[in-house]
């Protein structure tokens, strides 16, 4: 079964892979995602970022499946630990960063001010926090908590908040996106070096009582989703919304007595 073990690094490699591509795109073009266009005459940023977006998020699916297909085949490893670590500091951590500065860059910022070295700080929150995670043999395989809020999660938000940001490009409401933008250099580095204990969302059946919260949790995203969606004009600012919503009500609700 050892001879399969390409099959999760693949999957890990692809997570990683598809985290550089969204650090490319960020980075290239006249605007956010133009890299990825093979015409980008009369195509404006919204249709960019989704394309990013689909990028993006087919690298945390790989991140997703990884390890589920390392313990089905029988061949995870130390190796896939430090692999998928490595992956995540990208996709989570580096890409977001790259994310945020072309975003307030797009924005009519200048190249260098404090908001682009406050974008860093999601990178080095990420890189921390898988690094304690190694350290500390966390393992959320099993468990239903943690400590901090785990780097693929600041993927999430900050993919919510540029999807929000090129929907909304050029209109009134694309301040909204901005907010969050601000509070996602602030919040998520924060919560993501933070030893507060949260519980998970994997884990269903183990522990009643965050079955319970977990049960109060997702109706209440299709409520913000379908609430942004008529209210605000953009279903995207609910991904970095839920992310707030979820992150204050697992901290909340997490006895911090025990390590999970």
């Amino acid at each position: 079964m050892k001879s399969l073990s390409w099959v999760p690094n693949a999957l890990t490699l692809g997570n990683l892979l598809g985290g550089a591509v969204v650090c490319w795109a960020a980075a290239s073009g006249e605007f956010l995602g133009q890299a990825l266009l093979w015409d980008s005459a009369g195509v404006d940023m919204a249709l960019a970022t989704q394309l990013v977006a689909v990028v993006w998020m087919l690298a945390m699916l790989c991140d997703a499946f990884d390890g589920w297909a390392a313990r089905k085949l029988g061949v995870d490893g130390e190796l896939g630990v430090q692999l998928d670590s490595l992956a995540d500091v990208v996709t989570g951590g580096l890409a977001p960063a790259m994310v945020a500065m072309r975003l307030f860059q797009d924005d009519g910022g200048p190249g260098l001010t404090w908001v682009m070295f406050a974008s860093l700080g999601v990178a080095a929150a990420a890189a921390y926090r898988l690094a304690r995670f190694n350290v500390t043999a966390e393992s959320g395989d099993g468990d239903t908590r943690f400590e901090g809020l785990p780097a693929p999660a600041a993927g999430i938000f900050w993919m919510g908040v540029m999807l929000a940001w090129g929907e909304l490009q050029g209109g009134p409401d694309v301040l909204l996106p901005v907010a969050f933008a601000w509070l996602g250099l602030v919040v998520v580095p924060l919560a993501m070096v933070s030893t507060r204990k949260m519980w998970g969302l994997k884990g269903f059946g183990k522990e009643p009582d965050v079955d319970t919260w977990r049960g109060v949790l997702i109706p209440s995203i299709v409520g913000v989703a379908v609430g942004t969606w008529f209210g605000l004009g953009s279903v995207f600012l609910a991904v970095p919304l839920c992310l707030l919503l979820y992150l204050g009500l697992a901290m909340a609700t997490t006895p911090q007595g025990s390590a999970g």
